[in-house]
């Protein structure tokens, strides 16, 4: 029988790849695909790499004088809530995570923007860190100003996301329950990170690219439209972070 209280902590992991206390920014931009990350990467000034493993890379420089960390941070719930955790525990206090999402409503589009206000649970690594009942919010300060300066540049929602594990599994009997329960959007993602965060009592809030609408069952994996707008989502995320900054 295992006798001590846990196998690996996030300060383990930390530690064994070298990881210093102080080497991430107070505040992170994150990414579930690397290819935003490396975007994000291009808007730093003097980027240093913090670390390299398992698929994730992190690096810390400067975006107009402020201090940001911006790296890949998983594509599904289980490997989120693994680096999401990492994060927390190296230190970073403000995380807000751009990623894409399926439209839930008949009026938005491929590439709008989704800002989330609160996560449903769908993903099974979330009952690990709260209760089943538990429902995480953003960080209403740092949603609002993503709000604020993304529906200037774009069409932009705001609203709870629902968080599944089956993204071939989205039926009608699946999704619409969860409609009637307010989700105005679904990833794979969301829940799981906004719950670890809440459990390290951090600061969050996430951007959502809208990627195709289960309504209309419009699929824009490939339509140009998404990826103009997961650029403009980098950058004006980049530009809250350091007008949040400067409060």
């Amino acid at each position: 029988m295992m006798e001590r209280p846990i196998h690996i902590s996030p300060q383990d992991l930390l530690q064994a790849i070298q990881f210093k206390p102080g080497d991430f920014a107070g505040v992170a931009l994150i990414s579930g695909q690397p290819q935003r990350a490396k975007a994000s990467l291009k808007y730093l000034e003097n980027p240093v790499k913090n670390f390299s493993t398992m698929g994730y890379t992190f690096w810390t420089g400067e975006y107009r004088s402020q201090r940001v960390t911006v790296g890949n941070a998983g594509l599904y719930a289980p490997d989120t809530a693994l680096v999401t955790e990492l994060l927390c525990a190296g230190g970073i206090d403000t995380l807000v995570r751009i990623g894409s999402c399926g439209a839930l409503r008949e009026d938005m589009h491929i590439g709008d923007i989704v800002i989330v206000e609160y996560t449903l649970r769908g993903d099974g690594v979330s009952r690990y860190y709260a209760a089943e009942d538990f429902i995480p919010y953003a960080t209403k300060e740092i949603s609002g100003e993503l709000f604020r300066i993304f529906s200037s540049n774009m069409d932009t929602y705001q609203g709870a996301v629902w968080t599944t594990d089956a993204l071939l599994k989205e039926t009608s009997e699946v999704i619409n329950p969860v409609i009637e329960k307010g989700a105005i959007a679904v990833d794979m993602v969301s829940n799981a990170f906004f719950t670890v965060v809440s459990v390290y009592k951090k600061k969050a809030a996430a951007v959502l690219v809208v990627s195709d609408n289960l309504i209309t069952g419009e699929i824009g994996f490939n339509n140009p439209k998404l990826f103009d707008a997961e650029h403009k989502m980098i950058k004006l995320a980049l530009e809250a972070i350091k007008t949040l900054g400067e409060k």
